[in-house]
């Protein structure tokens, strides 16, 4: 028998890592707070309704792409009844509604998507057309050719670099303010270009495409591959602290008090929990101590999500609608649009005849919701129903008449997200995509405390799930080599 791993955390970066360390001959125990895998990459039944929360777009989804062959070594394509996941591909990325009354698709093909925005600002022709060039580069390729991969992806990377400029500075460049909105409207000020960029450029490749089935079905496949490889899962099991003997990780202790030993520990949990908690702030180093001070947070949070009795394929996808009349949460943010996601696309989220439809707001103001969860649970069930009824109205003039088509509500705030994953502050991503985060490595492992490493949202700023899965290969490859092993990707 291989070296015991314990793996806190299965989300999809401690699955990815459970995953290649068994294939690589490791034993390993996957440690999960939760009753399920996925950490935020989840969906929950309501009403006979799916319910998705993460994924809208998954880069890796098109064979010959980047991530596509780390995904079919997670089994993360096949279902449960050995069929292939299906992608989805669409039109366009998104429509923005502006506050002109005007609204903007951007398209998935490029060369619609730079003829649209010269329409709409015509005096911006110099930056748009450079704009588009940039989202081709970004793109890469799909040649066969290793010496044409490796030039588009030199290629790429500059490109990429280029891209780390803050939203504000690059807004500026424009000259029509219906472009800046765009583009302000798309990545908060302070965050870099490449956050709307990356996945705009990936869709003429067809490879960032929709998993039918949603968030929960493809850990769920991911799951059952490492399972199938030899991983114990052990659910239900919230981790209190780290073990430490002599500078070295040497298990971990669940709440309840119950030891588990190990060779081995790598964390895939929250970043916050486990240097601040589980290892009881001793081996938090300088870059971690500047990163959790200084860089800027993913947001939370609130989503509603409605089962509507009928068929709305008629409609966009993915937009945002504005409203002149704003729609102020309990946490006093202020919102004029929010992120409507019409899921009649994927006929597993809804019964036969019905669509599944998500609003999603962003929030930083998550300890509003945790305070009014925890001291006035009354109160918050009510601002729960009063959004929802919000929204809902609000929608009538997307999609018509509502009232008597409402199957199901359900919302969830930052206090939800906190309670299922525990993520720093509810952020759903770790760090937020920022020319400071994404300049700077947060390290894997920490300084004074061997055979211990840290993987997944909160040491790879911009998250996003390849990542995550890249960080489970990549330490699993990293403990392979300290032990002098070949690694191996295969089974």
């Amino acid at each position: 028998m291989g070296k015991h791993i314990v793996v806190i955390g299965a989300g999809i970066a401690g699955l990815s890592a459970a995953s290649y360390l068994a294939r690589n001959g490791y034993q390993v125990t996957v440690l999960e707070k939760h009753s399920l895998s996925g950490g935020l990459c989840t969906s929950w039944k309501r009403g006979g309704y799916t319910v998705d929360y993460c994924i809208h777009w998954l880069m890796g989804s098109r064979k010959g792409t980047e991530f596509y062959s780390m995904w079919q070594e997670l089994g993360a394509f096949t279902n449960a009844d050995g069929s292939t996941v299906e992608i989805i591909n669409f039109d366009q990325f998104t429509t923005i509604g502006l506050s002109t009354g005007d609204s903007l698709c951007l398209s998935s093909n490029l060369e619609q998507l730079r003829d649209e925005l010269l329409q709409l600002a015509p005096e911006d022709e110099k930056e748009i057309k450079k704009f588009y060039r940039s989202l081709k580069r970004l793109g890469g390729t799909l040649s066969a050719n290793p010496l044409v991969r490796t030039y588009a992806g030199l290629i790429q990377f500059a490109t990429m670099m280029s891209h780390l400029k803050p939203m504000e500075e690059y807004a500026k460049r424009f000259k029509n303010p219906k472009m800046r909105e765009i583009l302000l409207w798309s990545v908060p000020p302070a965050w870099s270009l490449v956050a709307l960029t990356l996945g705009l450029s990936q869709q003429p490749l067809k490879s960032a495409g929709y998993p039918i089935g949603g968030s929960l079905n493809l850990s769920k496949n991911i799951e059952r591959k490492a399972a199938q490889l030899g991983v114990t899962f052990r659910f239900n099991s919230p981790v209190e602290k780290i073990v430490v003997s002599e500078g070295k990780a040497v298990g971990v202790q669940l709440f309840g008090g119950e030891t588990i030993t190990s060779d081995y520990v790598v964390s895939a949990a929250d970043g916050y929990t486990t240097l601040y908690s589980m290892l009881g702030g001793q081996y938090i180093g300088s870059t971690y101590q500047e990163a959790y001070e200084q860089y800027l947070l993913f947001p939370s949070t609130v989503m509603v999500a409605l089962g509507i009795k009928k068929e709305l394929h008629q409609y966009v996808h993915s937009s945002t609608p504005y409203f002149e009349q704003p729609i102020v949460l309990a946490d006093g943010t202020i919102h004029n649009s929010f992120n409507l996601n019409i899921y009649a696309f994927d006929p597993t989220l809804a019964p036969a005849g019905c669509t599944l439809v998500t609003v999603l707001f962003n929030t930083w103001e998550w300890e509003s919701w945790e305070t009014l969860a925890n001291e006035r649970p009354q109160e918050y069930e009510a601002e729960k129903k009063r959004i929802a009824e919000e929204v809902i109205n609000r929608l009538e003039a997307v999609l018509g008449p509502l009232n008597s088509l409402i199957d199901m509500v359900d919302v969830s705030t930052p206090h939800s997200v906190i309670r299922y994953t525990g993520n720093y502050k509810g952020s759903f991503e770790g760090f937020a995509p920022t020319k400071a985060s994404l300049s700077k490595r947060l390290p894997k492992t920490l300084e004074g405390l061997s055979q211990f490493a840290m993987i997944g949202q909160w040491t790879t700023p911009g998250g996003g799930l390849p990542t995550a899965a890249k960080d489970g290969r990549d330490i699993a490859r990293f403990i392979c080599k300290q032990d002098g092993k070949r690694f191996s990707g295969k089974d």
